[in-house]
């Protein structure tokens, strides 16, 4: 029978139990070691003599493992060269955890294959397998495998390199292994090794393999050396002559206005930055269309939208390209000009130039400078900006520099000016450049010895970017058009092209007509379109396209405005005529001239009125059908004998040349009715006609 302690004896047992706990006060004990990694891969070079033989001996040798050790060869994708650092951690009673791998005793069970510092970093030695172990106050921690493996050789790739100068040729370094675990594997090593060039005048190069040429052309030897700088791979490099790389666009980075025009070229870009012309046809391309069209073959964008566009060239056989960004800002009046018959300084004729405020109600034309001329009758600008024409009283062309920062005119150095009527005759000459600024078109409504028909001339245009190099604003005759006259051109009085630049249509005051042409878009010759002609209201005189693809024309007699549309497509009818309708305008005695607003919502009419006493009309469009709707407020008063008619790109501000020496302008309110300025009238010369707004972006 097993009797129990009794109550006496279970106190004093208490008693010396608390006495011994009392009296120790215990630190936290070491309970185990960790060894980190818990396996591990380097590799060591090769020895120079019999490395490989006497390495694969040690791989030979037993290894002891612990339990948990593995010898399942490495990935020799995670060695690290030469060495590896071991860390031992110390897990204790009370659960902390303490780095002690600077204080416990490292061991490697194959002294022959990697040894161990005290401070945990393993050097391999040769081929092979070893254990590393750690020990500290008795605990000996879990052994950790290390395989050491062994590089062979390096091989430096590509082998031989050459490029030109001023090129970089990346180069890759390739190691053959022998595995501790048997077998061999190649693996990229660029990043282990250390770079080299043997001649840095011909080409240098960093350390992640990128050789660089610095220059000098000749050869160079590309070196990859292992880390313990024993096996060495090498690779030739040749530098050359410069090559062609790409394609450099000029200009690049651009920013225009809506509306007008960027010439691109394209010239080879070499290897060392220099530049040679291209040896075979570039085409071009723009990936938003909606905002720049380009020719294929031109290298001219047009800027039609608000955004940005990327230009790029390709080169023919070859496929160099070339990338810039075209933005295309909002359009804006910047500067206005007008043509002085007479005036300036000799009172030979002059241009008026003003800046412009669409916006300001009290001054919205401020005079700039006003530039001799030859007795212009018509000022053109150039859709690029950096042109100004004028067709004098005599019918030749002249040419002025436009200053996009400043609206300052500079005669260019196109000397003497282009004849468009050598042989005399005529007295009414009208222009018009299309809308890519490649061809200007001018017509005389007579000419001695044709019957008095009318006659036309056309130019090619030559020009450059940036603007005012060597023969800058050149004319050239085009083919066929010196003097080309049809039975239907009669007196003509006006000549435009619609919104696009493929049509020509040239208003016939002799014979209340419009002539109709088709514009080959290579060369600027003119082509009658199938139905060569359509009929007008009485005495047609000035007239304008639309947004829409309308055209509205100015009848003197009537009083009327004709409307049409433009037959779209490529059909057999593309460009023709179809008239919408004749619209009597009320009140009106002798309408001369029309313009629509920017977003064709809305059509002013310039009467010249009784005995000299002109206004201006404002009219509803149906944007759809380009149909007349209904007058819009009361007719304004303009300037005696007005001529000429321009709005700004806004919409916001409207400008009537009125002969009489004066600019009348005009507010343009939401509903597009017209009220006069608090200043409504600005000075020009003598005998003006024709104002124009500018709307090129500053340095473009």
């Amino acid at each position: 029978m097993i009797r129990k302690p009794g109550r006496l004896a279970l106190a004093g047992i208490a008693v010396v139990c608390a006495a011994i706990f009392a009296a120790c006060n215990c630190a936290p004990t070491l309970r185990y070691l960790v060894v980190a990694p818990n396996s591990g891969t380097i590799y060591v070079s090769a020895s120079p003599i019999g490395g490989v033989a006497g390495a694969r001996r040690a791989a030979r040798m037993p290894v002891r493992t612990s339990r948990k050790a593995s010898v399942t060869p490495q990935d020799i994708t995670t060695a690290t060269c030469g060495s590896l650092q071991f860390a031992a951690t110390g897990y204790y009673s009370n659960g902390t955890t303490q780095d002690q791998s600077s204080n416990v005793t490292w061991s490697s069970s194959n002294t022959s294959v990697a040894s161990i510092n005290n401070t945990g970093l393993a050097n391999g030695l040769a081929l092979g397998f070893t254990n590393i172990g750690a020990t500290l106050a008795g605990v000996n921690a879990t052994v950790a495998q290390l395989e050491v493996d062994q590089l062979n050789k390096i091989t430096v790739n590509p082998n031989p390199a050459n490029i030109g100068s001023g090129q970089s040729q990346a180069f890759t370094a390739t190691g053959n292994f022998t595995l501790a675990g048997g077998g061999t594997v190649n693996q990229d090593i660029s990043s282990q090794v250390t770079w080299g060039s043997s001649d840095t005048t011909i080409a240098t190069i960093d350390q992640t393999g990128n050789a660089t040429s610095t220059g000098k052309q000749g050869t160079t030897t590309i070196s990859a050396t292992s880390c313990d700088g024993i096996t060495v791979g090498n690779a030739t490099l040749t530098v050359g002559a410069p090559v062609a790389v790409s394609l450099q666009l000029t200009p690049s980075a651009s920013t225009v206005a809506a509306g007008t025009t960027v010439q691109f070229t394209a010239v080879r870009l070499l290897s060392d930055g220099s530049t040679q012309p291209t040896q075979n046809p570039v085409t071009w391309s723009s990936d938003t269309t909606t905002v720049a069209a380009i020719g294929a073959n031109s290298g001219l964008a047009q800027a039609l939208a608000v955004g940005s566009a990327n230009i790029t060239a390709t080169e023919a056989t070859t496929g160099y390209t070339g990338t810039t960004t075209l933005t295309v800002q909002a359009a804006a009046a910047r500067f206005a000009y007008i043509g002085n018959i007479s005036g300036g300084a000799s009172n030979s004729g002059s241009i008026s130039s003003y800046t412009v405020n669409p916006t300001s109600t009290s001054a919205p034309l401020t005079p700039l400078t006003e530039t001799s001329a030859s007795s212009p009758e018509q000022v053109l600008l150039h859709p690029s900006g950096d042109l100004l024409f004028y067709i004098d009283s005599g019918g030749a062309i002249h040419s002025d520099f436009v200053d996009s920062t400043s609206g300052a005119l500079t005669p260019t150095p196109q000397v003497p000016a282009v004849a468009t009527n050598p042989g005399g005759g005529g007295d009414f000459y009208q222009g018009v450049i299309d809308p890519t600024g490649r061809f200007i078109y001018v017509t005389s409504n007579g000419i001695a010895g044709v019957n008095g028909n009318g006659v036309l001339y056309g130019f090619s245009i030559k020009h450059t970017q940036p603007s005012q190099a060597p023969g800058d604003a050149a004319l050239t005759a085009i083919a066929g058009l010196s003097g080309y006259t049809d039975a239907n051109m009669v007196n003509p009085t006006w000549i435009m092209t619609d919104r696009a630049g493929q049509y020509l249509y040239i208003v016939n005051g002799g014979n209340n007509t419009i002539s109709e042409y088709s514009i080959n878009q290579t060369n600027g010759q003119l082509t009658p379109l199938g139905t060569p002609t359509i009929a007008t209201g009485g005495s047609p005189l000035f007239a304008t396209t639309d947004v829409n693809g309308h055209v509205y024309v100015a009848n003197e007699s009537g009083p009327s405005v004709s409307a049409y549309s433009i037959t779209g497509g490529s059909g057999s009818n593309a460009g023709q005529l179809t008239l919408i309708g004749e619209t009597p305008i009320a009140s009106a005695t002798d309408t001369i001239n029309v313009i629509t607003s920017p977003n064709g919502n809305y059509l002013y009419i310039v009467d010249n009125g009784s005995g000299g006493a002109g206004q201006v009309f404002a009219y509803g469009l149906n944007p759809a059908t380009g149909a007349l709707s209904s007058p819009i407020g009361t007719a304004q008063p303009t300037g005696t004998g007005p001529t000429g008619i321009a709005i700004d790109p806004t919409g916001v501000l409207l400008a009537i040349d009125s002969n009489d020496g004066n600019i009348s302008t005009y507010t343009v309110g939401s509903n597009g009715g017209v009220t006069p300025t608090t200043t409504p009238e600005v000075a020009t010369g003598a005998n003006d006609e024709f104002v124009v707004f500018y709307t090129a972006a500053s340095g473009q």
